[in-house]
């Protein structure tokens, strides 16, 4: 159900941060958080940090770095071929009896950043400890769906993933797995059903990630709902295209 492969190379790593480095300056996403202390952003953009944990599907996607790849994606179709290369190359042969995967047209980024949580919080009863807690069939995502993670930076302790390993484990929320990735490895998971959250990034470094979900066509079935985020539908052509 979650397994992690290795890989031998990480192109959008490198096309990511060339952009990044030209736009804010960094010398290494680890430290991008370095740049709320300096004039690199606007003080709308600083805005965005007054408060550590920000409203889940709401909020949380306006961090003035995931806005900027946004634009980047849309704009630079490098980062789209190198989406691609990378599913072709090392997610499709998982799959050898499937023509076409479906897969989500534009993955998100995640930044990490130390004090802050990724996600926001939801209308539930949660504490700095469990930030966002969900599974993604909540949200009407079509239950054959796998998720993918790419770490563009060491994804470990608080500041990466809490998650149970099966559906309606009912254990204690501090006894959920924590995703540990290195640069050379992709994570490949259930999360549809299975629960996960965040907490405060209590390490020194900001961890920045991509994540997408991918489905194989013939377990593909149209979906007549919507992204809680962005507002789009289920269905090839909106949400997913065919690879």
């Amino acid at each position: 159900m979650h397994k992690v492969y290795k890989i031998n190379e990480n192109n959008l790593k490198v096309v990511l941060f060339n952009n990044y480095k030209k736009k804010f300056g960094i010398d290494k996403f680890e430290n991008i958080h370095s740049l709320l202390n300096t004039n690199k952003l606007n003080e709308d953009e600083k805005q965005f940090y007054d408060t550590p944990i920000q409203i889940f599907g709401k909020t949380d996607r306006k961090s003035p770095f995931v806005k900027y790849f946004y634009h980047l994606f849309d704009t630079d179709y490098t980062i789209l071929h190198e989406y691609l290369h990378f599913i072709i190359k090392y997610i499709k042969p998982l799959y050898p009896k499937e023509e076409y995967l479906v897969i989500q047209k534009t993955p998100n980024i995640r930044f990490h950043l130390p004090g802050y949580s990724n996600i926001g919080s939801r209308d539930v009863d949660e504490t700095k400890e469990i930030v966002g807690l969900h599974h993604d069939g909540e949200f009407g995502h079509p239950e054959t769906e796998t998720n993918v993670i790419l770490p563009i930076t060491e994804m470990f302790d608080t500041n990466s993933i809490y998650y149970e390993t099966t559906p309606n484990s009912n254990i204690d929320y501090n006894r959920y797995n924590n995703l540990k990735l290195k640069e050379n490895e992709v994570f490949m998971g259930y999360f549809n059903k299975c629960n996960h959250y965040n907490k405060i990034n209590k390490t020194n470094i900001t961890r920045v990630s991509l994540d997408f979900r991918i489905i194989p066509h013939s377990k593909f079935c149209v979906e007549n709902k919507s992204s809680v985020s962005h507002n789009i539908k289920f269905k090839i052509g909106d949400y997913y295209m065919l690879i």
